[in-house]
C-alpha cells in the first residue's frame, strides 16, 4: 500500500493542489491526509476514490501495484475453500458450490494473466 500512498502525494503535488485544499475537498483533516501520504496511515476507500475523482487519476493506476498480490491471495483462498469443500462433499449443494468456485478461480487466473505483468 505504501507505493499507492506515495503516488497520492506525487499526483497531488503534480496537480498543484495544496495538501490543505485536498484535505478539505475530501473532508478529512490535514494531519490525517499528511499521514496517509507519508504512509503512516492506511487510507479509507473514499480517500483513494477522492484522489481518483478530484485529480482524474485512473483507478487502475492508483491500485495497479496491488493487483498481483491481491489476485494471488484470492486464488489461494478460493483454492483452499474448494479443497475444504471437496473433503466435506456431503450434499449436492456442495457440488454446485465447487462448480461456482472453479469458475471464479478460472476468472481470477485470467485476470492474473492480464494484470500480473
Amino acid at each position: 500500500m505504501n507505493k499507492t500512498l506515495h503516488y497520492l502525494k506525487t499526483y497531488r503535488e503534480r496537480s498543484g493542489i495544496a495538501l490543505g485544499d485536498m484535505a478539505e475537498m475530501i473532508g478529512i483533516d490535514i494531519g490525517s491526509l499528511s499521514k496517509i501520504e507519508k504512509g503512516k496511515r492506511i487510507p479509507q476507500i473514499n480517500t483513494v476514490l477522492s484522489y481518483h475523482f478530484i485529480l482524474r487519476i485512473p483507478i487502475e493506476r492508483l491500485l495497479k501495484q496491488h493487483y498481483t498480490e491481491i489476485l494471488q491471495n484470492n486464488i489461494s483462498q478460493a483454492t483452499t475453500l474448494k479443497d475444504r469443500l471437496l473433503e466435506a462433499m456431503t450434499s449436492p449443494d456442495v457440488s454446485d458450490r465447487i462448480t461456482n468456485i472453479d469458475t471464479i478461480i478460472d476468472q481470477l487466473i485470467e485476470l492474473q494473466g492480464k494484470y500480473g505483468k
